[in-house]
């Protein structure tokens, strides 16, 4: 049986890990720089017990006898982790990226995985991780993409080989992160300038009229804890986007004003993370 290993136990690789062991595929270990860390280190181990992974103490012991490893850690780190695992990877070894970073990043870390003859896969994660977990959407791309999907979609995993260029898949997903982030970004400004009016429920009833469809409170409410939870790593990733629009040829506006927008809820430093969309302006509110 296909043996998987970790690198990055955040959110996306909990829940990739779980639904994977749940589906009856051969997990070994995970390893995380959190191990490492006194302050964090009880809750990680507690993490992986949890889920059913052994947690290693070293890339090194990580990826012994892995067929595939799967690297989920934050997208400003991907490039410090493929140099950290590149020297213990062996020809044959799939090395699947999951972070959301730009097509020269990846490339990059490419570069660094395939020097001993390892496989460089690259994906892009097309949705939310939850509520989808192990099974959202993923588009792939490298050489060896195709092989990959046959080996991790008989799991129940949602991946789609687009191309052999390393680069291509994410071009695709920064492209979408325009859109995604920037609307996220878009809702919180607009309802920060309607509850200095307190009218924020007016503002809402009007978008419920004019985009029936959406139930614009829900969407409100669903968001607000994951835009405190993630706003610093979201605001590292469209600056990925804004490379690559560059790379494109494209002036990134839009891409860095989200990117400013995120960064400076992100440095609000929100506690405790607000369950609502009425919690999150009040916290915003009590910041000044």
């Amino acid at each position: 049986m296909t043996k998987i290993t970790f690198i990055g136990m955040g959110e996306a690789g909990g829940l990739l890990a779980e639904g994977l062991i749940g589906a009856g595929a051969d997990v070994r270990a995970t390893y995380d720089i959190l191990i490492h860390n006194d302050a964090k280190r009880a809750a990680f181990l507690a993490k992986t017990q949890k889920i059913g992974l052994s947690a290693a103490e070293s890339a090194k012991d990580a990826v012994a006898g892995a067929d595939v490893v799967i690297a989920a850690v934050v997208s400003d780190q991907m490039v410090i982790a493929a140099k950290n695992v590149a020297p213990h990877l062996k020809a044959g070894q799939y090395y699947l990226d999951i972070n959301s970073a730009s097509p020269r990043m990846k490339r990059e870390a490419a570069e660094l995985i395939e020097a001993n003859g390892a496989f460089f896969v690259e994906s892009a994660v097309m949705d939310l991780v939850p509520p989808h977990g192990y099974k959202v959407p993923m588009l792939l791309a490298g050489n060896k993409a195709a092989d990959l999907q046959a080996i991790l979609a008989p799991f129940g995993m949602n991946v789609r080989a687009v191309g052999t260029k390393i680069g291509s898949a994410s071009a695709i997903k920064m492209s979408r992160s325009v859109f995604m982030k920037g609307f996220t970004a878009i809702l919180i400004e607009c309802l920060m300038a309607a509850s200095t009016l307190d009218a924020e429920e007016e503002v809402l009833s009007s978008l419920q009229v004019s985009f029936p469809e959406m139930d614009w409170r829900k969407i409100a409410n669903y968001y607000a804890p994951r835009l405190v939870k993630h706003s610093r790593r979201q605001a590292a990733e469209m600056h990925e986007v804004a490379e690559t629009l560059e790379e494109l040829g494209i002036e990134p506006m839009t891409a860095l004003s989200t990117a400013d927008r995120l960064q400076w809820l992100a440095d609000l430093n929100i506690e405790p993370e607000p369950k609502t969309y009425g919690e999150l302006l009040k916290a915003i509110a009590a910041k000044g």
